[in-house]
């Protein structure tokens, strides 16, 4: 693939859509809540569900319906519900998500997992399906002093990995953190997620590479 060889020293993931298939989940999340709790579902807030994140989508429609929410306890629910489904229904984004972590073993390349879901939820679904031992460590927006979507997150990670964040690729899904790692000064391979069609387009003019499957790339 054009722009694409193994002459890096070490990769950063994202988890969520990128090496595991969870971001349905994480999007109806928003009914598992409204069930829990009773709430009407409109056939609006159904169909915004897969396009639009949970928090937002419940904050958004308890102001519609009139109803206090309480936004930490919410996402803490909406925590609760995803760490089930990272302990029993994840599975691989793609098939050869495993083969290509293994050639990148085979390489020399250092790996590690910067996600936004809380770290250890995410170590839970990555043990399930055998891939956490390929890390060598799991972060997320809650340990360190900024977020995915701030620059300089990923300069910290790569530095936390021993190498520079040029020599460095980002494995992505959303637009947000894809634009933070190229002002770190990493490069960055798009995976294809359908929950983040709408910004397709600027994702395919902002990455280095962009995938639908990691056998693109063996």
């Amino acid at each position: 693939m054009q722009n694409w060889n193994f002459d890096f020293d070490a990769a950063i993931f994202d988890m969520d859509g990128t090496l595991l298939d969870t971001m349905p989940y994480w999007r109806y999340t928003s009914l598992e809540y409204l069930l829990a709790h009773q709430w009407p579902v409109a056939e609006d807030v159904l169909t915004r569900m897969y396009s639009t994140s949970s928090r937002r989508l419940l904050m958004e429609y308890a102001a519609r319906l009139g109803r206090a929410i309480d936004r930490g306890e919410m996402i803490a629910e909406l925590e609760g519900y995803m760490n089930r489904h990272y302990l029993y229904d994840a599975h691989c984004k793609t098939p050869d998500v495993p083969a290509f972590l293994e050639r990148l073993k085979s390489r020399g390349i250092r790996m590690c997992v910067a996600t936004g879901s809380p770290r250890q939820f995410a170590r839970n679904g990555l043990e399930r399906l055998g891939l956490l031992d390929y890390f060598e460590f799991v972060t997320d927006n809650y340990e360190g002093e900024t977020t995915k979507d701030r620059p300089g997150y990923f300069r910290a990670v790569a530095k936390r990995l021993g190498v520079r964040p040029e020599r460095c690729w980002v494995f992505e899904d959303a637009l947000y953190a894809m634009r933070s790692a190229k002002a770190d000064g990493c490069r960055v391979c798009a995976i294809e997620e359908g929950t983040q069609a709408a910004d397709r387009e600027a994702i395919l003019e902002l990455a280095d590479v962009y995938i639908r499957a990691y056998s693109e790339l063996l």
